[in-house]
Protein backbone atom coordinates (compact mmCIF):
# COMPACT_ATOMS: atom_id res chain seq x y z
CA UNK A 1 0.00 0.00 0.00
CA UNK A 2 2.85 2.48 0.87
CA UNK A 3 3.38 2.49 -3.32
CA UNK A 4 0.06 3.44 -3.54
CA UNK A 5 0.17 6.25 -1.14
CA UNK A 6 3.51 7.45 -2.09
CA UNK A 7 2.23 7.85 -6.10
CA UNK A 8 -1.01 9.85 -4.66
CA UNK A 9 1.02 12.00 -3.13
CA UNK A 10 3.18 12.78 -5.81
CA UNK A 11 1.69 15.86 -7.51
CA UNK A 12 -1.88 17.45 -7.98
CA UNK A 13 -2.68 14.70 -10.89
CA UNK A 14 -1.93 11.53 -9.58
CA UNK A 15 -5.01 11.43 -6.94
CA UNK A 16 -7.44 12.69 -9.67
CA UNK A 17 -6.13 9.56 -11.91
CA UNK A 18 -6.25 7.28 -8.97
CA UNK A 19 -9.71 8.58 -8.33
CA UNK A 20 -11.18 8.25 -11.76
CA UNK A 21 -9.40 5.31 -12.13
CA UNK A 22 -10.81 3.34 -9.05
CA UNK A 23 -14.11 4.79 -9.59
CA UNK A 24 -14.15 2.81 -12.87
CA UNK A 25 -13.62 -0.37 -11.38
CA UNK A 26 -15.77 -2.53 -9.64
CA UNK A 27 -16.07 -2.27 -6.08
CA UNK A 28 -12.96 -0.11 -5.64
CA UNK A 29 -14.60 3.43 -5.78
CA UNK A 30 -13.74 3.34 -1.68
CA UNK A 31 -9.69 3.79 -2.47
CA UNK A 32 -10.38 7.25 -4.65
CA UNK A 33 -12.81 8.27 -1.55
CA UNK A 34 -8.93 7.21 0.45
CA UNK A 35 -7.15 9.07 -1.90
CA UNK A 36 -9.09 11.97 -1.25
CA UNK A 37 -8.71 11.90 2.11
CA UNK A 38 -4.86 11.51 1.85
CA UNK A 39 -4.65 14.90 -0.30
CA UNK A 40 -7.14 16.66 2.08
CA UNK A 41 -5.70 15.15 5.43
CA UNK A 42 -1.97 16.32 4.30
CA UNK A 43 -2.11 19.25 2.20
CA UNK A 44 -5.01 20.75 3.44
CA UNK A 45 -8.87 21.95 2.27
CA UNK A 46 -7.47 24.25 -1.09
CA UNK A 47 -5.91 20.93 -2.30
CA UNK A 48 -8.56 18.42 -1.27
CA UNK A 49 -11.07 20.55 -3.39
CA UNK A 50 -8.89 20.79 -6.24
CA UNK A 51 -8.59 17.15 -6.20
CA UNK A 52 -12.57 16.60 -5.52
CA UNK A 53 -13.41 18.97 -8.32
CA UNK A 54 -10.81 17.53 -11.01
CA UNK A 55 -11.64 13.45 -10.28
CA UNK A 56 -15.77 15.01 -10.46
CA UNK A 57 -14.69 16.39 -13.87
CA UNK A 58 -12.68 13.87 -15.37
CA UNK A 59 -15.54 11.22 -14.57
CA UNK A 60 -18.59 13.05 -15.58
CA UNK A 61 -17.10 13.79 -19.04
CA UNK A 62 -15.91 9.77 -18.94
CA UNK A 63 -20.23 8.86 -17.95
CA UNK A 64 -21.25 11.54 -20.54
CA UNK A 65 -18.95 9.95 -23.50
CA UNK A 66 -20.22 6.47 -22.35
CA UNK A 67 -24.11 8.04 -22.77
CA UNK A 68 -25.11 8.37 -19.09
CA UNK A 69 -26.09 11.46 -17.97
CA UNK A 70 -22.74 13.47 -16.38
CA UNK A 71 -24.72 15.58 -13.95
CA UNK A 72 -26.52 12.55 -12.63
CA UNK A 73 -23.54 10.68 -12.50
CA UNK A 74 -21.31 13.22 -10.75
CA UNK A 75 -24.42 14.18 -8.12
CA UNK A 76 -23.47 10.35 -7.03
CA UNK A 77 -19.81 10.51 -6.83
CA UNK A 78 -20.30 13.53 -4.95
CA UNK A 79 -22.95 12.03 -2.63
CA UNK A 80 -20.41 9.97 -1.27
CA UNK A 81 -16.86 12.13 -1.83
CA UNK A 82 -18.51 15.20 -0.57
CA UNK A 83 -18.46 13.41 3.45
CA UNK A 84 -14.98 12.00 3.15
CA UNK A 85 -13.97 15.58 2.16
CA UNK A 86 -15.74 17.18 5.00
CA UNK A 87 -14.63 14.42 7.74
CA UNK A 88 -10.86 14.91 6.11
CA UNK A 89 -11.24 18.24 6.91
CA UNK A 90 -12.47 17.48 10.37
CA UNK A 91 -9.92 14.93 11.69
CA UNK A 92 -7.14 17.65 9.98
CA UNK A 93 -8.33 20.38 12.18
CA UNK A 94 -9.57 18.56 15.40
CA UNK A 95 -6.58 15.35 15.27
CA UNK A 96 -9.17 13.64 16.88
CA UNK A 97 -10.85 10.37 15.22
CA UNK A 98 -13.33 10.61 17.96
CA UNK A 99 -15.04 13.55 17.12
CA UNK A 100 -14.45 13.22 13.43
CA UNK A 101 -16.21 9.49 13.71
CA UNK A 102 -19.36 11.09 15.57
CA UNK A 103 -19.48 14.24 13.18
CA UNK A 104 -19.83 11.73 10.71
CA UNK A 105 -22.83 10.45 12.53
CA UNK A 106 -24.10 13.70 13.02
CA UNK A 107 -23.89 14.32 9.46
CA UNK A 108 -25.83 11.37 8.44
CA UNK A 109 -28.36 11.84 11.39
CA UNK A 110 -29.14 15.21 9.50
CA UNK A 111 -29.30 13.66 6.30
CA UNK A 112 -31.85 11.34 7.56
CA UNK A 113 -34.43 14.00 9.34
CA UNK A 114 -34.47 15.83 5.70
CA UNK A 115 -35.07 12.83 3.95
CA UNK A 116 -38.11 12.01 6.13
CA UNK A 117 -39.21 15.84 5.67
CA UNK A 118 -38.58 15.80 1.57
CA UNK A 119 -40.11 11.98 0.92
CA UNK A 120 -43.23 11.50 3.36
CA UNK A 121 -43.08 7.82 2.18
CA UNK A 122 -39.77 6.32 2.11
CA UNK A 123 -40.74 2.75 1.92
CA UNK A 124 -42.88 3.75 -1.28
CA UNK A 125 -39.99 5.36 -2.92
CA UNK A 126 -37.75 2.34 -2.28
CA UNK A 127 -40.56 0.22 -4.01
CA UNK A 128 -40.51 2.15 -6.91
CA UNK A 129 -36.87 2.84 -7.27
CA UNK A 130 -36.17 -0.97 -6.78
CA UNK A 131 -38.84 -2.39 -8.84
CA UNK A 132 -36.68 -4.51 -11.04
CA UNK A 133 -35.05 -6.37 -8.18
CA UNK A 134 -37.89 -7.02 -6.33
CA UNK A 135 -40.09 -8.46 -9.88
CA UNK A 136 -39.11 -12.39 -8.61
CA UNK A 137 -41.16 -14.00 -5.99
CA UNK A 138 -38.30 -14.45 -3.42
CA UNK A 139 -36.24 -11.68 -4.20
CA UNK A 140 -39.47 -10.16 -3.85
CA UNK A 141 -40.26 -11.24 -0.47
CA UNK A 142 -36.64 -10.46 0.92
CA UNK A 143 -36.82 -6.69 -0.48
CA UNK A 144 -40.58 -6.26 1.30
CA UNK A 145 -39.44 -6.98 3.71
CA UNK A 146 -35.96 -4.74 3.81
CA UNK A 147 -37.65 -1.86 2.16
CA UNK A 148 -39.07 -0.15 5.58
CA UNK A 149 -35.23 -0.03 7.03
CA UNK A 150 -34.36 0.73 3.58
CA UNK A 151 -33.36 4.51 4.29
CA UNK A 152 -31.67 3.96 7.27
CA UNK A 153 -29.27 0.85 5.43
CA UNK A 154 -28.68 3.57 2.57
CA UNK A 155 -27.77 5.85 5.03
CA UNK A 156 -25.37 3.59 7.17
CA UNK A 157 -23.62 2.17 3.88
CA UNK A 158 -22.76 5.87 3.04
CA UNK A 159 -21.60 6.42 6.63
CA UNK A 160 -19.06 3.16 6.13
CA UNK A 161 -18.01 3.61 3.18
CA UNK A 162 -16.63 7.12 3.91
CA UNK A 163 -15.53 5.90 7.28
CA UNK A 164 -13.68 3.12 5.79
CA UNK A 165 -12.44 5.73 2.89
CA UNK A 166 -11.46 8.06 5.82
CA UNK A 167 -10.06 5.55 7.90
CA UNK A 168 -7.55 4.10 4.71
CA UNK A 169 -6.53 8.08 3.96
CA UNK A 170 -5.39 8.01 7.61
CA UNK A 171 -3.43 4.99 7.58
CA UNK A 172 -1.26 5.71 4.35
CA UNK A 173 -0.95 8.94 5.76
CA UNK A 174 0.68 7.15 8.67
CA UNK A 175 2.92 4.83 6.49
CA UNK A 176 4.20 7.83 5.00
CA UNK A 177 5.21 10.29 7.21
CA UNK A 178 4.24 8.88 10.72
CA UNK A 179 4.89 5.18 11.06
CA UNK A 180 2.59 3.92 13.80
CA UNK A 181 0.15 6.93 14.34
CA UNK A 182 -2.39 5.22 13.31
CA UNK A 183 -2.48 1.86 15.23
CA UNK A 184 -2.23 4.16 18.35
CA UNK A 185 -4.84 6.78 17.28
CA UNK A 186 -6.85 4.08 15.90
CA UNK A 187 -6.78 1.16 18.82
CA UNK A 188 -7.87 4.61 21.44
CA UNK A 189 -11.32 5.28 19.40
CA UNK A 190 -13.67 6.05 22.18
CA UNK A 191 -16.54 7.93 21.78
CA UNK A 192 -17.90 10.40 24.25
CA UNK A 193 -20.02 8.32 27.29
CA UNK A 194 -23.07 10.94 26.93
CA UNK A 195 -23.23 9.98 23.11
CA UNK A 196 -22.84 6.57 24.12
CA UNK A 197 -26.50 7.48 26.36
CA UNK A 198 -28.42 9.32 23.68
CA UNK A 199 -27.42 6.53 21.79
CA UNK A 200 -28.58 3.84 23.55
CA UNK A 201 -31.51 5.70 24.64
CA UNK A 202 -32.63 6.07 20.33
CA UNK A 203 -31.72 2.17 20.41
CA UNK A 204 -33.88 0.89 22.75
CA UNK A 205 -36.85 3.43 21.39
CA UNK A 206 -36.06 2.07 18.11
CA UNK A 207 -37.41 -1.68 19.57
CA UNK A 208 -40.27 -0.12 20.44
CA UNK A 209 -41.29 2.37 17.19
CA UNK A 210 -41.12 -0.51 14.45
CA UNK A 211 -40.18 0.98 10.92
CA UNK A 212 -39.49 4.67 10.75
CA UNK A 213 -37.02 7.87 11.06
CA UNK A 214 -36.39 6.42 15.23
CA UNK A 215 -35.08 2.72 13.52
CA UNK A 216 -33.02 4.06 11.04
CA UNK A 217 -31.23 6.62 13.13
CA UNK A 218 -30.14 3.39 15.70
CA UNK A 219 -29.06 1.82 12.39
CA UNK A 220 -26.35 4.47 11.78
CA UNK A 221 -25.75 5.09 15.39
CA UNK A 222 -25.59 1.02 16.02
CA UNK A 223 -22.60 1.09 13.28
CA UNK A 224 -20.63 4.29 14.70
CA UNK A 225 -20.44 2.30 18.11
CA UNK A 226 -19.60 -1.00 16.40
CA UNK A 227 -16.69 0.87 14.88
CA UNK A 228 -15.83 1.50 18.54
CA UNK A 229 -15.99 -2.31 19.20
CA UNK A 230 -13.87 -3.48 16.46
CA UNK A 231 -11.46 -0.62 17.37
CA UNK A 232 -11.49 -2.30 21.59
CA UNK A 233 -10.76 -6.13 19.79
CA UNK A 234 -8.06 -4.40 17.50
CA UNK A 235 -6.31 -3.02 20.33
CA UNK A 236 -6.79 -6.29 22.32
CA UNK A 237 -5.73 -8.66 19.83
CA UNK A 238 -2.43 -6.58 19.84
CA UNK A 239 -1.82 -5.87 23.34
CA UNK A 240 -2.26 -9.71 23.83
CA UNK A 241 -0.06 -10.96 20.86
CA UNK A 242 -2.79 -12.67 19.14
CA UNK A 243 -2.46 -13.38 15.49
CA UNK A 244 -4.14 -11.57 12.98
CA UNK A 245 -6.24 -14.21 11.84
CA UNK A 246 -8.35 -14.30 14.75
CA UNK A 247 -10.06 -11.25 13.73
CA UNK A 248 -11.82 -13.17 10.77
CA UNK A 249 -14.07 -14.23 12.57
CA UNK A 250 -14.84 -11.36 14.66
CA UNK A 251 -15.66 -9.92 10.78
CA UNK A 252 -17.60 -12.37 9.80
CA UNK A 253 -19.74 -12.38 12.45
CA UNK A 254 -20.56 -8.56 12.63
CA UNK A 255 -23.33 -8.68 10.36
CA UNK A 256 -24.95 -11.70 12.24
CA UNK A 257 -24.20 -9.44 15.83
CA UNK A 258 -24.42 -5.84 14.49
CA UNK A 259 -26.38 -4.87 17.39
CA UNK A 260 -24.92 -6.80 19.94
CA UNK A 261 -21.18 -5.25 18.93
CA UNK A 262 -22.82 -1.72 19.07
CA UNK A 263 -23.84 -2.69 22.67
CA UNK A 264 -20.23 -3.63 23.26
CA UNK A 265 -19.26 -0.33 22.11
CA UNK A 266 -21.55 1.52 24.24
CA UNK A 267 -20.47 -0.41 27.18
CA UNK A 268 -16.65 0.08 26.10
CA UNK A 269 -17.14 4.04 26.42
CA UNK A 270 -18.60 3.62 29.74
CA UNK A 271 -16.35 1.05 31.12
CA UNK A 272 -13.12 1.15 29.24
CA UNK A 273 -13.58 -2.91 28.51
CA UNK A 274 -10.04 -2.71 26.43
CA UNK A 275 -8.27 -2.01 29.22
CA UNK A 276 -10.09 -4.45 31.54
CA UNK A 277 -9.51 -7.34 29.70
CA UNK A 278 -5.80 -6.47 28.48
CA UNK A 279 -5.32 -5.95 32.09
CA UNK A 280 -6.43 -9.26 33.41
CA UNK A 281 -2.97 -10.87 32.05
CA UNK A 282 -0.82 -8.09 32.87
CA UNK A 283 -1.02 -6.00 28.95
Amino acid sequence: MKPIAAFIMQGRWQPILFMAATTLLPLLAWLGGAALALVTLRRGAADGLVTLAGATLALGLIFGAMGANPLVSAAGLLEYWVPVFLLALVLRATVSLALTVMAGAALGMVALVVWYLLVPDPAAFWERSLAPLIEGQESGELMQAVLPAMSGFWMLGLWAIATCSLLLGRWWQAVLYNPGGFREEFHGLRLDWRIAVGALLVLLAATFTGPGLINDLSLLIAGVFTLQALAAAHAVRVAKGWHWAIMVPVYALMPFLFKLYALLGIVDTWFDLRRRVMAGNGG
